[in-house]
Formats: C-alpha cells, structure tokens, sequence
C-alpha cells in the first residue's frame, strides 16, 4: 500500500512540474524571444513540446517500476503530437468568424482528442497490464479536467501568476502577465487522476491479481 501511494505521489509531482515547466518554457521564449511568432508557431509544435517533458519525467518514475527503456516516452510524446493536431483541426472547424472561439468550444476542441493520449501510451504499458481499458478512461478523464481548469479558470492561483510574471518580465526585458496558475492546477489534477490508475496497475501487476 506504502508503495502504491508513492508510485501516485511522484507520478503526480513527475506530471505537475513537466507542465508548469512547458507552460514557463513557452511563455519566457514568447516574450523574450520569438514574441508573436509563437503564435503562428504553437499550432505545429505545441503538441510535441508539451508531450517530451511530460512523457520524459514520468517515464523516470515508471522505469523504476517497470525497466522501460524509453518506449513510454515514444508513446506519450505520439499520443500528445497526435491530440494536438486534432485539437488544432477540431479548433478551426469550430471556429465562428467575427467571434473567435468561444470557452465552451475551446473546451470541446482539447477534450475530445484526449483518448489518443491514453490510446497510445497503452501500447507501452500493455507489456506489463491488460489493464488498458482502465488507463485509456483515467488519462482521458485527466487531461481532460487540465484541459478544463486551463481554460474555464485560467486566472486560477493569481499569487503564483504575479511571482511567475515577475520571473517571466525580468527575463523578458518588459511586463508579462502569466497564467501559470491555472496550469499547476490542471496538472496537479491530471497527475493525481493518472497516478492513481498508474498505482493500481502496476499493484496488480506485482502482486498478480487478476485482471
């Protein structure tokens, strides 16, 4: 049980401190750096970027339970590449001129994809549960309350906002505001969601239940 709960923990931590620093990454090299490009960039590369830090640290904590040798950061980088471009379609499909893209559809565009996530990462994680059902349903479940805390509370955690907007700011030369609030939140979320599964897998796994 000891065990189980770590496992969640450090998957939680693992997944909240990739997308905090993937969302402090995009916004020092926007502001310092690339400034409205990034705009016209995000849509091609936003998907990768997100997936290698994330698929990265968690595979630090799953090698140690499982000895992958790196197929589950392969997977996640895939699956949050993939997600993203449909994200990015759904998005322009969804659009209404002169309005934009409204919450509700935002919500709709992000969310919808996510079972690619999960879909994918479970190739990897086949290999040690049959229990894929069950991580496909938590991860989809997991990215998709970030998705909704990212865009339905993105002024989430103003205190954490104002001290990254300072770092961000001095960084860049001039004012920029942060939202990274909303983004500790989401992937605190998302990190419990997933770990817990994560846990429950792989305690099975170890003590041979069956599936």
């Amino acid at each position: 049980m000891r065990m189980r709960f770590l496992l969640a923990i450090e998957w939680m931590l693992a997944t909240t401190i990739a997308v905090v620093a993937a969302h402090l990454a995009f916004e020092i090299i926007g502001a310092a750096l690339l400034g409205y490009v990034l705009l016209f960039l995000l849509p091609l590369i936003g998907g990768v970027a997100g997936g290698l830090p994330i698929g990265v640290l968690q595979w630090i904590v799953l090698r140690r339970h499982t000895g992958d040798k790196g197929s589950w950061v392969v997977f996640t980088l895939a699956g949050f590449g993939g997600a993203w471009i449909v994200a990015m379609i759904l998005a322009a499909v969804l659009f209404i001129p002169f309005r934009g893209l409204d919450e509700f559809r935002a919500l709709l565009s992000f969310a919808i994809p996510t079972p690619i996530i999960g879909g994918l990462q479970s190739r990897a994680l086949r290999r040690w549960s049959s229990r894929t059902r069950l991580w496909v349903l938590a991860s989809t479940a997991g990215w998709t309350g970030f998705f909704a805390v990212e865009i339905l509370a993105n002024n989430a955690l103003s205190p954490v906002n104002q001290l990254a907007g300072r770092l961000v700011s001095g960084i860049a030369g001039y004012a920029v505001a942060s939202t990274v609030g909303a983004t500790l939140v989401g992937g605190v979320l998302a990190g419990a969601v997933t770990g817990i599964a994560m846990s429950a897998i792989l305690q099975e796994r170890d003590t041979g239940a069956p599936a």
